[in-house]
Parts: C-alpha cells; structure tokens; sequence
C-alpha cells in the first residue's frame, strides 16, 4: 500500500501525531507511509518510511495542493485535522480511502467519515487519531526519529552547560495558558541557589518575560527569539528537565521521552497531556476549568495563580536529583 497522513498545523498536535504515525508504521510493516506538514516543520526528524511533502497555505490553496498530488496515486489517506480544507485537499488528491472524522461540513469529501463515540475533548485527542486506525491509543507514546548525526548538525548561537533545567513561560494560544512569570521567577531563583543553570526558551515575543523572569542572574541564559525549531529540539534533547505550560515546547520535550513538568490552566490534560511516560502533569482542575479560552472569561486566572511554586519545585527536586555543583564536589 502507499499511505499519506496529513498531519496537524499546530506543533504540539503535530508532535501529538507522531504516536499515530508510528502505529501506522506498524499496522501497515510494507507500506510506503508519506507525510503532509505545514511549511516549517518539514525539516523535523518525524517518523516515516517515504517522503514529506510541505504544505504552505500562503503559497498555494488547499485544493490545489492536493491536485498536484493526484500523480502520487496513493491508495489511503489518514486526515488528522478536523478541517474542511484538510478533508478538501485528501479529496483533490483523488485518492480512494480518505480516513477522516466528520465536521465542519465535510462528511461528503470523506471515505469513510467516521464519528467519534464520545463526546469531544473528553478522551486524550490521540484517540480521536486512533479512532481511524481502528484502534485504541492505550500505551502510545509520542516520538521524534532522532540520531546523533541530527543532533550535532544544530548549531546553537550559544554555549550549554553540560547539565541544565529548561523553561518555557510563553503559550502562543493565550495569556489563560499561561503561568504566572512571578511563579517562574521564584522557581529559577530556587533552581539557581540550589546550584542549576537555567535557560529561559521562547519566541521573541517572549523576550521581556524572559528577562524578568531571568532577574539578571549569571546562570539564567535568556534564549527567547535566538533559537529555531530544530535548534529547540537540540536543547530539549539535553535538558534534565523542562518544566512549561500546555505548548508547542511541552510536546516537544514529550516527543523526546525526557523529563518534564507540564503546568495545566484553561486546557485539559484530560484532551492534550503530553503522550510521555517522564510527563508529571500539574492542574488545579477547579470547577471553573477546562474552559479553552485564549484569555480567562471570569478575570482572575486562579486555575494558574493558585497552583503555587512550592508544588512544582517539589516535584522538580524529585526529577532532578542533585545538581551539577553537588556533582563536581563529589
């Protein structure tokens, strides 16, 4: 068989995905298994065992798109986003079996259209991906096709310590997914006393809040806006721990199989956790939450301001282990 997966737009979702296409991998041993990504991510060491076509929304329609894929002549695909466009673009492609779930009007564009037998959100969404292989998620695990050769070819416009916590403070969805940069701040001063480097990660955007967050100390790199996407894989692939919000940089540590903290406020861990065995999820889950929102509908964000430093610098401490300097002492 010659199968294509098109993938989710957003990072996280994306890396999410990677447990469904390993599970396609090994359902389907002899097939080609293709890969549809968002411009950007084509150059990440997704697992696969054929090509990756980008796909730029900017460039060139969804329709179109497919149409050129038309020549592929694939005999299945697997439409992992819920959108009309997605399920447009499979039907373009002409190809056969279009696996996708119904919404957004394109149940028609769909063979089959499947529907989901519970209620939206309410299982992790890698089920949802499961639910079109027929399976059960049970025991996925996310996960990048990394090599040493990769790796090493990142360069980074700065040093790493050998030994390194990371952190991630900015969520691109919105301020109600965002821990309080006072609570980073006392959790990096914790982390440098006790003897750790930090480095701050993020976008450029993300830039000032690094800086308050960092408050000038010597062993706090601010890395927001000096770093890409790969360059990100390289470091997460060598903290000893990432703690951050429900974000890009969460799923990225899960797909990596690496220690992490991941800090849950206006989203379900229920629906997005990350698929990570080294995962420890951290939610208030008060009656006010999941709400989904981009900013908090009630002003107060409590489900963020009372989850308190202390709780996850105890649970830091327990991944951690001693730090470098308790290392070099002895």
């Amino acid at each position: 068989m010659k199968l294509l997966i098109r993938t989710p737009n957003w990072l996280g979702d994306l890396l999410m995905s990677t447990a469904f296409i390993r599970a396609v991998l090994q359902t389907f041993p002899e097939a080609t298994v293709d890969l549809i990504v968002r411009k950007g991510f084509e150059d990440l060491p997704l697992p696969r065992r054929g090509r990756i076509h980008a796909f730029d929304k900017t460039a060139t329609a969804a329709g179109a798109f497919g149409a050129t894929l038309q020549a592929e002549q694939y005999d299945r695909v697997y439409v992992l986003p819920p959108s009309f466009s997605a399920a447009w673009m499979a039907f373009r492609a002409r190809i056969p079996e279009r696996y996708g779930l119904a919404g957004e009007g394109r149940r028609w564009l769909l063979k089959p259209a499947l529907t989901l037998p519970w209620t939206p959100r309410s299982q992790h969404l890698i089920e949802e991906y499961a639910c079109l292989l027929g399976q059960s998620a049970e025991g996925w695990e996310a996960g990048l096709d990394l090599t040493e050769d990769w790796l090493a070819q990142q360069a980074l416009p700065f040093g790493l310590p050998d030994r390194f916590v990371a952190i991630a403070a900015g969520a691109i969805y919105g301020p109600a997914k965002e821990w309080p940069a006072e609570h980073f701040q006392a959790v990096v001063q914790a982390l440098v006393a006790a003897g750790w480097p930090v480095l701050i990660l993020g976008t450029d955007k993300d830039h000032e809040q690094g800086e308050a967050i960092r408050q000038g100390h010597e062993q706090v790199i601010n890395a927001c806006g000096q770093t890409n996407l790969k360059q990100l894989v390289r470091i997460l692939a060598q903290a000893e721990l990432l703690i951050s919000n429900d974000s890009g940089a969460m799923h990225v540590m899960a797909a990596l199989r690496r220690p992490q903290i991941a800090l849950f406020g206006s989203t379900s861990p229920t629906w997005t956790r990350p698929l990570n065995a080294q995962a420890r999820l951290l939610s208030l889950n008060l009656d006010c939450s999941p709400c989904f929102a981009r900013t908090c509908p009630l002003g107060h964000t409590n489900c963020l301001q009372q989850l308190l430093p202390e709780r996850v610098l105890a649970v830091a401490q327990e991944l951690l282990g001693p730090p470098p300097a308790s290392d070099s002492a002895g």
